[in-house]
């Protein structure tokens, strides 16, 4: 199971998200870097283990549509080793096609972003990863998504805003309903992962990865935790 560290961004800085109330987050406090800027953070990271995936959430391109892309020119220079899922609030192909240009990105679609679903059908189901997020059950942005599967690629990040940071355990009847609408997709937990036997109990039943912040910065994961899971 791929193990995919976030790094969530507001005003230039990693913060720490919690129940995706993001007017609420404070900087990030970590076990594994005393930094908060975004470079120093992903090196210390990737000092700590060698991932190969990393998850960035760009909260100011998604609430506002700012984007700051020589950034993430920059992040490829420094770090051409690793890919990037990037969601930055994709709306429609011309968002899309702005991001799709840097090599080690990927671009995540998030539903609570996304307002032209037929770009769903304009991409290949290879060129992106559709994130499905949650609040209290609901789904957030075009409820018809959740009607339309077959426009769903392999690779789906289910996302469960109300667990993120909470230490509350995954949504596990939230991935069983995506795995029944979806039987073949490779789902992507995201929320609530408190340490190993979360990581083991969601290998077991058939996700292909998650992402985690909280477990990782609190020390909850080791090294041997997550090259024993990855592997």
């Amino acid at each position: 199971m791929l193990i995919i560290p976030v790094i969530d961004l507001m005003g230039g800085k990693v913060v720490h998200a919690q129940g995706g109330q993001r007017d609420l987050y404070l900087p990030l406090k970590s076990q594994l870097t005393s930094s908060v800027y975004p470079n120093a953070v992903i090196k210390q990271l990737l000092m700590w283990f060698p991932f190969t995936d990393i998850y960035i959430a760009d909260l100011d391109a998604i609430e506002t549509g700012k984007i700051d892309k020589a950034f993430y020119l920059q992040l490829h220079q420094l770090f051409p080793q690793l890919t990037i899922w990037l969601d930055a609030g994709i709306r429609n192909l011309d968002d899309w096609l702005f991001w799709h240009e840097i090599v080690n990105i990927k671009p995540v679609l998030g539903s609570e972003s996304l307002e032209d679903l037929d770009l769903l059908k304009q991409l290949q189901p290879t060129e992106f990863i559709l994130s499905l997020d949650f609040r209290q059950g609901n789904l957030l942005g075009k409820f018809d998504l959740l009607e339309q599967s077959d426009l769903w690629p392999e690779k789906i990040i289910v996302m469960s805003l109300d667990t993120v940071g909470s230490d509350s355990g995954p949504d596990r009847e939230l991935l069983n309903k995506i795995q029944l609408l979806k039987p073949n997709a490779k789902l992507v937990a995201a929320g609530g992962v408190r340490g190993k036997q979360d990581l083991t109990d969601l290998a077991e039943t058939g996700i292909e990865g998650v992402l985690v912040a909280s477990a990782l910065h609190k020390g909850k994961l080791s090294v041997d935790t997550i090259r024993q899971i990855m592997n």
